[in-house]
């Protein structure tokens, strides 16, 4: 495996088991049923993710991270929900597109570029679907 890709690959596992743990801790403070509910489903694909890569990473001869990003620490440093959403809304465009700059690294077809086509996907579609849910969602709380 490339070294620039793996490396790529290897930000994108941290990001994502950061979100996973970022997402955990938000679950345990949302009182609102459908606003968790809504969080453990994010929760589950940034776990998916995560292990979706690391098969990639170690089925193309890559050694995976056995690291956790910085960012579920700045999402628990925020002082209420609001900002937490906010930033984890923040977090899944960022995760778009260094998906996108892993795209570019990958080879044109096969697993690596399929997966990472679909991961772009689908934080980009959660953005946007997670915007609204969470400004439903919280203004009904």
């Amino acid at each position: 495996m490339d070294r620039a890709l793996q490396d790529a690959l290897n930000l994108l596992l941290e990001a994502e088991r950061a979100g996973v743990v970022a997402l955990d801790k938000l679950i345990a403070e949302v009182e609102h049923d459908e606003l968790r509910n809504f969080l453990r489903g994010s929760r589950d694909m940034e776990r998916r993710n995560a292990e979706e890569l690391e098969a990639l990473i170690r089925g193309n001869g890559g050694m995976p991270s056995d690291k956790t990003g910085p960012f579920a620490a700045k999402v628990a440093a925020l002082g209420t929900i609001r900002e937490r959403l906010a930033l984890l809304s923040r977090g899944q465009e960022w995760a778009a597109r260094k998906t996108e700059v892993a795209l570019a690294l990958a080879p044109e077809t096969g697993p690596i570029h399929d997966y990472l086509t679909a991961m772009a996907n689908r934080h980009r579609a959660e953005v946007e679907w997670g915007r609204a849910e969470v400004i439903r969602l919280m203004g009904a709380a």
